[in-house]
């Protein structure tokens, strides 16, 4: 099968840009929990875009592979192509919880206990015709402190398939059963499913924090930030604004900024957009904002972007009491006057990782067949679709500031 392959780094050793297609085997050696998936459709991540150009933040984080060489990838869609015998197990009880509101489900169930319709030589065969699927890639133990008290997203030893272990850019990908996704035929369109790891990590980002009658800034307008724009304005936000930065060195010009991610952003939901390259509009937003709040400050800001100088606009423009949720990654370290940026104003600051597993999951299966995949689909928010050996394109249409959301066909 092809697959888009990365080498380990290794320590006091160069870790080259860019990444190859290399012919690998189809998994043969599943365990018996796991899940051979036909990847249909791979959303292209900014983790995946980190690793093509070896940002030393997500180098640090590859050095604990296991393997040499890493399929990358970890949003996709597919069908099951097949299931070690536990994993058929378990999908024969999930099958059967469907039959009271899916009549294929429930008509080929009959009536039969879950060991029966995993025996049945045809349910393979079901499962494949009748879901698609996605999965849950960041794997978790179990047995630590965090997933024995529920919170699972910060499991202390977490494996992520496409950054520790094998990924979904390949023609197949196997993972555990219990990790598994399943969406009815005609659910949501293929091109969503490939792309809900990423949707997650915004909907998880919002909801940290109480966001009804809110004044809310969304730091960065790249994929994720217009993301939680759109699930932000369905969350009882008060009003939100949106910061970017134009840069004539990357080929984003202030209109094409404007014309692209801001019209976007616009699009789904925000009131105010702000290029903050240019000093006139960061002094717009200050004054927008303090006008608007009278004088306070927004209650919650989202920094979406790994910049720097956006937690710097967050600290400046957080009213006393207010929430700092962090999603994007930086580079390098900042220095910080806690007393004066935390401590003294009451602000909450909240991290984020991952999805929580599973509600993350069933949130945004909720709000995308209730119109949110129609928006996304409808908007031009997925830019392109390219085969699997057209990423080297794929990296610089998203490089040039010309895609929002990438989908790889394998």
């Amino acid at each position: 099968m092809k697959a888009l392959v990365k080498d380990k780094p290794l320590d006091n050793a160069d870790w080259p840009a860019g990444l190859r297609i290399e012919d690998r085997q189809i998994p043969s050696n599943l365990a018996t929990d796991e899940v051979l998936v036909k990847v249909l459709a791979a959303g292209i991540c900014g983790t995946d875009v980190g690793i093509y150009h070896s940002k030393k933040s997500i180098r640090d984080e590859m050095r604990r592979a296991r393997p040499s060489s890493i399929i990358i990838g970890h949003e996709f869609a597919g069908h099951i192509e097949r299931a070690g015998p536990e994993a058929l197990a378990r999908l024969a009880e999930i099958v059967q919880t469907h039959g009271g509101h899916d009549p294929e489900a429930e008509q080929f169930v009959r009536g039969r206990s879950p060991r029966q319709v995993a025996a049945d030589s045809s349910f393979t065969d079901f499962l494949r015709s009748h879901y698609h699927v996605s999965a849950e890639m960041h794997i978790t133990c179990g047995w630590c402190y965090q997933c024995r008290i529920g919170d699972r997203h910060v499991c202390r030893n977490t494996i992520i398939k496409g950054v520790h272990e094998d990924g979904a850019f390949a023609e197949y990908v196997k993972v555990p059963v219990s990790n598994l996704i399943l969406f009815r035929g005609g659910e949501l369109p293929v091109s969503i499913i490939a792309f809900m790891d990423a949707l997650g990590n915004a909907v998880h980002t919002i909801e940290s924090a109480n966001l009804v009658g809110q004044h809310v800034l969304i730091l960065g307008c790249g994929v994720q930030g217009l993301m939680a724009t759109a699930i932000a304005h369905r969350s009882g936000t008060s009003r939100i604004y949106v910061t970017d930065v134009s840069s004539e060195s990357r080929g984003i010009a202030h209109e094409q900024l404007d014309k692209n991610r801001f019209a976007l952003a616009r699009k789904f939901g925000a009131q105010d957009c702000f290029d903050l390259a240019l000093p006139e509009e960061r002094d717009r937003m200050r004054q927008t904002i303090l006008s608007d709040t009278d004088g306070s400050g927004v209650g919650v800001a989202f920094e979406m972007s790994g910049s720097y100088s956006a937690y710097r606009d967050a600290f400046d423009l957080l009213r006393m009491g207010g929430t700092l949720v962090l999603l994007g990654i930086p580079d390098g370290e900042m220095k910080l006057d806690f007393a004066h940026d935390v401590i003294f104003k009451g602000l909450t600051i909240h991290g984020i990782i991952g999805r929580r597993l599973f509600e993350t999951w069933e949130t945004m299966r909720s709000m995308l067949t209730s119109g949110l995949a129609q928006v996304f689909m409808n908007s031009g928010f997925i830019t392109a679709e390219m085969p699997l050996d057209k990423f080297d394109d794929a990296m610089a249409l998203i490089g040039r500031g010309e895609a929002f959301k990438v989908i790889l066909k394998p």
